[in-house]
């Protein structure tokens, strides 16, 4: 199942990337510090931040690595874009309106 926090990230420029992490650490920081005054009000927001902090890194460290093995790294905000372009085709129902009245002589498909 893809992970939508994850696809915002790898949509992400390198300085954009970097600047996410440092403000995961930031939030990591002031929640262990709510922690050990007893003010932390949502236990499971400290495991959030920790796994974000992980999921940027993991990312940040798969371009470095594609980079050293020469591979192109495609963002994958140009993927999502160039299927949105495409139109879906028109379905067209045929409902009794539009279907031509029975005069009582012989159809064209009989």
């Amino acid at each position: 199942m893809p992970n939508p926090l994850a696809d915002e990230a790898r949509a992400m420029t390198d300085a954009e990337l970097g600047e996410a992490i440092n403000e995961s650490y930031r939030e990591v920081f002031n929640l262990q510090f709510q922690k050990g005054t007893r003010q932390l009000q949502n236990p499971m927001a400290m495991r959030q931040a920790k796994r974000q902090v992980a999921r940027l890194r993991t990312i940040l460290r798969e371009r470095q690595l594609a980079e050293a093995r020469g591979e192109p790294i495609e963002p994958l905000a140009r993927v999502v874009d160039t299927e949105a372009d495409e139109p879906e085709p028109e379905i067209e129902h045929e409902t009794e309106n539009q279907a031509e009245p029975d005069d009582g002589s012989p159809s064209e498909e009989a």
